[in-house]
């Protein structure tokens, strides 16, 4: 275990989450008004036009002293990629390298007591990046049709085949956890890392981090997906993300 407090840095890329955003803060406070740590959010609003914003900035002046909010405000919708993209780069420039990044949806279906479980498998399990994953012993899915789930599930299948990391199961799912220090460095070295603006961003991330396989410890935990406490219609197109996933397989294969 580290010997230094690291402090935790949510990275929340939304579109039109309005319905949620109180829910999603109010967990937040209320599970880490006990615990001795420094939270911060940045919640990188890609082009709401819903009221998200007026209730970000009432919730910004009601939060508990131990946890922030960074809002980023994308004037128009980039993709998840960009937003993602913006709040990496926000959290670099903000962290220490003994800190830990987790990226996570807005809607409720991810839910902050199994954040707090990545965030141990990195500080206590020495982790590099640790995945909340659909296909380990013990994982819940709720609220999701069958024929979705298959069609994940026979894509993770590919992404396994041909970029086979030690421990990654789940490549699709962007709730994760990561190490500032060792993410940091590998981003940097590439000159457009966050390359994919839609839902292949989280893959494409990890089939990046691929070539660094060896260098990166992986490790996984079953995630209680919870579709059913959301509010609103999921953005996800689920066929036109799969066939995005698999152009981008053929694409970093060639390269």
């Amino acid at each position: 275990m580290q010997n230094i407090k690291s402090n935790i840095y949510y990275i929340l890329p939304a579109l039109n989450e309005s319905q949620n955003i109180g829910k999603l803060f109010n967990n937040l406070s209320s599970f880490y008004m006990n615990k001795n740590l420094n939270i911060f959010v940045i919640y990188v609003n890609d082009g709401s036009t819903d009221d998200t914003n007026e209730k970000l900035n009432k919730i910004k002046n009601e939060l508990s002293k131990n946890i922030s909010l960074k809002i980023i405000d994308h004037k128009k919708n980039l993709g998840l990629g960009e937003a993602i993209k913006s709040g990496f780069n926000y959290c670099f420039s903000e962290a220490n390298d003994q800190d830990v990044l987790i990226t996570m949806d807005t809607d409720n279906s991810h839910t902050i007591e199994q954040s707090y479980e990545l965030f141990q498998k990195i500080i206590v399990d020495d982790a590099d990046i640790s995945i909340a994953s659909r296909y380990v012993k013990d994982s819940k899915i709720r609220g999701v049709k069958n024929v979705r789930i298959l069609l994940s599930f026979l894509a993770a299948k590919i992404f396994k085949i041909f970029f086979n990391i030690n421990n990654v199961r789940d490549y699709t799912c962007g709730f994760r956890a990561y190490r500032v220090k060792k993410i940091k460095n590998i981003i940097s070295s590439y000159k457009n890392f966050f390359s994919e603006t839609g839902f292949s961003a989280s893959a494409d991330i990890l089939l990046k981090l691929y070539k660094f396989k060896d260098q990166l410890i992986f490790k996984e935990i079953p995630i209680d997906l919870r579709y059913d406490l959301k509010e609103g219609k999921s953005k996800m197109k689920i066929i036109k993300t799969i066939y995005l996933n698999l152009r981008l397989i053929l694409i970093r294969k060639i390269k």
